[in-house]
């Protein structure tokens, strides 16, 4: 009978040593698989991140354009428009200078 109890008790030390040793590697499983989760979420951060700041940029660079090209046209009439005046100037003067002359 004492023989049966100190048999029971090594096998209840074994399991609980066995047990204990499964915990041990699930639980570094579970913090290796953490960790990976982790850095996988990191870099999915990191990626969206950089595609917003691209979609951002991008978009920026399209208004910059536009307002840009808009300026160039705004600009282009001015100066055509000062060189239609310049003409017609330039034609009024060089008649005025013809008449001063012919008179």
């Amino acid at each position: 009978m004492v023989s049966e109890a100190i048999r029971r008790i090594r096998d209840a030390e074994k399991a609980a040593d066995e047990a204990a040793r499964s915990a041990h590697s699930d639980a570094k499983r579970m913090l290796a698989d953490a960790r990976e989760t982790a850095e996988r979420m990191l870099q999915d951060a990191t990626r969206e991140a950089r595609d917003e700041g691209r979609k951002l940029v991008d978009a920026a660079r399209a208004e910059a354009e536009a307002r840009a090209d808009s300026a160039l046209a705004d600009g282009r009439r001015e100066v055509e428009e000062i060189r239609r005046t310049a003409a017609g100037r330039i034609s009024a003067a060089v008649k005025s200078a013809l008449k001063a002359v012919v008179s």
